[in-house]
């Protein structure tokens, strides 16, 4: 049940910012075992001025083309996972939106399945835990 926010700087055409959008969400069913219909994303449109990132630190150039994902999930994975996760989403929006894999800066946050209600104010339950009525 991964969380995604998704900042860009505005300008980008609803085809490319739905394109960014799948190409995360693929890259979480491929590599973290995400079911297709498990998705909440949200993306949020900067003026230029709004969105501050470093242009070269350990990587770039970067460009207006900059996009940061921060995925919050709530179960931790192995590092090697993690690291296949993050080609894939460079190389995604890369083929899909044309966006320069140094563009793309992905933070990952794992949390408690405590920490997480996902609808009613109930805790999250993973569906194979949850008592059948």
């Amino acid at each position: 049940m991964p969380i995604v926010d998704i900042t860009l700087i505005d300008g980008r055409s609803p085809e490319v910012i739905r394109a960014i959008a799948d190409g995360v969400h693929d890259a979480l069913v491929e590599h973290f075992g995400v079911p297709t219909d498990d998705r909440f994303q949200i993306v949020h449109q900067k003026q230029r001025d709004e969105l501050i990132y470093d242009r070269t630190f350990l990587g770039g150039p970067r460009s207006d083309g900059f996009v940061m994902v921060r995925i919050t999930v709530g179960k931790e994975r192995p590092e090697l996972i993690k690291h296949a996760l993050y080609r894939a989403i460079a190389h995604n929006l890369d083929r899909n939106a044309h966006i320069d894999p140094e563009d793309v800066f992905i933070a990952l946050n794992t949390v408690a399945l405590s920490d997480l209600s996902v609808a009613g104010g109930r805790p999250f339950r993973p569906p194979h835990l949850t008592p059948r009525p």
